[in-house]
């Protein structure tokens, strides 16, 4: 597997059109709405301006820097020349199913191996087992047999299923670091497999802990507003046709979706965010998530809850680029829900000719 590079800087030049990076958006404290969002490239023909229209709504920005915990499915094996007594444990393994225990067993192994290397080299970590009587410790990071993924503890060629659990993590100027250095480790010392069951999960929480009632129902909102975009920027194998475990919030079992159904997509979205404004912390959560497997699950958002949002589609990944993607898109996400009133861009989508060509940054610039 190819090592991870930093990218090279850019110059002046580049980094100018550039514009500001989909990480610095996402935790910035210091920037206004208006200049964090517009386009660097101002210099428009008139006539290729889309309509525009003022979705800000002004608010502090007491929110930021947000907290992340991410969790990673991972489908790894351990590299010999790193652990050669581990080695020694898989060549006696039974090649197929016949020793049901000695693979559990070894299973167990590899994950007390992630939590040692991890450990090793300044990250404490330790092994949860989901029938332990205590809550998991989310001061540390920890590992689990996630049981989406417990089904194939028995592999041929000795790959295992694990999930590593972060814990929380400040999104200050540092937190690319710590999901880099937690990278580096785990491709130092084991091999990974690409599998389409693998997923990865963010959640997402503001500086206070809990989303304030109104910040919940702007994310609300947006969720409803966006979840075909943010549905078609994930694979195949993450889409409701492929997975039960990050379906859609707007699916025709979820409450939402009777107002979308028989009111339309466009009047729908109003009936929906009027009902989502009279509704009261725990209600607006109901009618858009029902469950936990949802695309965006609200539930740990509840009432004595832990107060964060996550979001589940995203595959599984491999590398640090890859992860660091995915949460920065999070968090910007949760940002842009909260700063921004989906109510108003509602109302300017009737004005637009096709929502094929519509374009929510364009209509942003000014």
């Amino acid at each position: 597997m190819s090592s991870i590079r930093s990218p090279s800087t850019p110059s002046p030049i580049k980094r100018a059109r550039a514009g500001p990076s989909i990480a610095r958006l996402a935790f910035s404290p210091t920037r206004s709405p208006s200049s964090s969002l517009r386009r660097s490239n101002t210099n428009v023909s008139p006539k290729k301006q889309a309509p525009t229209c003022d979705f800000s709504t002004p608010r502090p920005f007491d929110y930021i820097p947000f907290s992340f915990g991410a969790e990673f499915e991972m489908i790894i094996r351990p590299k010999a020349d790193k652990f050669p007594a581990a080695q020694l444990l898989s060549d006696d393994l039974p090649r197929d199913a016949s020793s049901r225990r000695k693979l559990r067993d070894y299973s167990l192994t590899i994950r007390h191996l992630v939590a040692d290397v991890l450990v090793r080299n300044g990250m404490p970590c330790y092994v949860y087992e989901p029938d332990d009587d205590e809550a998991p410790d989310y001061n540390k990071w920890h590992v689990v047999l996630d049981a989406s993924l417990s089904r194939k503890h028995e592999m041929p060629d000795h790959f295992f299923p694990v999930e590593v659990v972060s814990p929380v993590i400040v999104a200050d100027e540092s937190w690319t670091k710590v999901i880099d250095k937690f990278w580096s480790v785990i491709l130092e010392h084991f091999e990974l497999r690409r599998d389409t069951t693998c997923g990865f999960h963010v959640h997402i929480s503001t500086r206070r802990g809990n989303y304030t009632l109104e910040e919940l129902r702007m994310m609300a909102k947006a969720v409803v507003f966006w979840e075909p975009a943010t549905k078609r920027m994930t694979p195949w194998s993450r889409h409701d046709e492929c997975l039960d475990f990050c379906k859609s919030n707007i699916l025709a079992d979820v409450p939402v979706n009777d107002v979308l159904r028989t009111d339309g997509p466009l009047r729908g979205l109003v009936t929906a965010y009027s009902n989502i404004d009279r509704c009261d912390r725990d209600a607006i959560i109901d009618y858009i998530c029902p469950d936990k497997y949802r695309a965006w699950n609200f539930k740990p958002a509840k009432t004595g809850g832990s107060g964060s949002i996550e979001f589940r589609r995203p595959p599984g990944v491999v590398d640090a680029k890859k992860a660091k993607h995915w949460i920065a898109f999070a968090m910007t996400f949760v940002d842009m829900a909260i700063q921004f009133n989906p109510s108003a861009l509602a109302d300017h989508m009737a004005q637009v000719e096709s929502l094929h060509t519509f374009s929510f940054w364009s209509v942003l610039r000014d």
